[in-house]
C-alpha cells in the first residue's frame, strides 16, 4: 500500500520527505505477478555489513528472494515504469477515485471518507465499528453476489482498483457500494 505508486508517488516516503536508511520491497516490484522481497540500504549500511565475518553479515534474505522467475517479472515491471505513461495512469485512477467519491462525502451513510492517490476508503455508518463490525462478512457476501472483487474489513470499505481500472470498472464498484449502503441494515443484504 505504501509502494509502487499506491499512495501517488513511487513511494510513500517520498510525500513526507524521508529518505529511509533501509528500505523493504515486496509485492509491487514484480507487478503483483509473483512474489519477491528485496530489502535496499544505504551505502553507509551496506558497507557496515559487508565482511567475510559471519558475526557482521547482514542477513537480509528470505524465502522470496532471488527467485529467477520473479527476478524477471521484477525487471520487465521495472521496464513498465521506465518506458509506459505509468505516473499518468495513477494520476488519472486517483483524479476518478476523488470524482466517485465527492458524493459519498456529505451522504449520511458514510463517514470518514478518504483518499491518497489511488487508495480510497469510506466507513458505512453503522452501530459497531471496526474491523470485526458484523457488517464486514455481510458486505463481503454482497460484493461477492455481485461479481465485484472489494474486501471490506469490518465497515471500512477499500478501493485500490487496478491501474488499468477503467471509469466504468469504478462506477460498478461505486454503484454497488451505494447499493450496499442502502441495504446494510437489512435481510437482503
Amino acid at each position: 500500500m505504501t509502494g509502487w505508486g499506491r499512495t501517488g508517488t513511487l513511494f510513500a516516503c517520498e510525500q513526507s520527505g524521508i529518505t529511509p536508511d533501509i528500505l523493504c520491497l515486496s509485492k509491487g516490484i514484480t507487478g503483483g505477478a509473483l512474489p519477491l522481497a528485496m530489502t535496499l540500504c544505504t551505502p553507509e549500511i551496506f558497507e557496515a555489513h559487508l565482511s567475510d565475518d559471519r558475526s557482521r553479515m547482514f542477513f537480509h534474505c528470505s524465502s522470496y528472494t532471488a527467485n529467477p522467475i520473479a527476478c524477471a517479472a521484477a525487471l520487465a515491471n521495472l521496464e513498465v515504469w521506465r518506458n509506459e505513461p505509468v505516473a499518468l495512469r495513477i494520476k488519472t485512477l486517483a483524479a476518478m477515485q476523488r470524482e466517485r467519491l465527492a458524493a459519498f462525502r456529505s451522504d449520511p451513510r458514510f463517514t470518514n471518507v478518504r483518499q491518497l492517490g489511488t487508495i480510497a476508503a469510506l466507513d458505512i455508518a453503522v452501530e459497531k465499528t471496526g474491523y470485526l463490525s458484523e457488517a464486514g462478512p455481510r458486505l463481503r457476501a454482497f460484493f461477492r453476489q455481485r461479481n465485484i472483487l472489494i474486501r471490506p474489513l469490518g465497515n471500512v470499505i477499500y478501493l485500490m482498483p487496478p491501474y488499468c481500472a477503467t471509469p466504468h470498472d469504478l462506477d460498478r464498484a461505486y454503484e454497488a457500494i451505494d447499493e450496499a449502503a442502502d441495504l446494510i441494515g437489512t435481510a437482503a443484504l
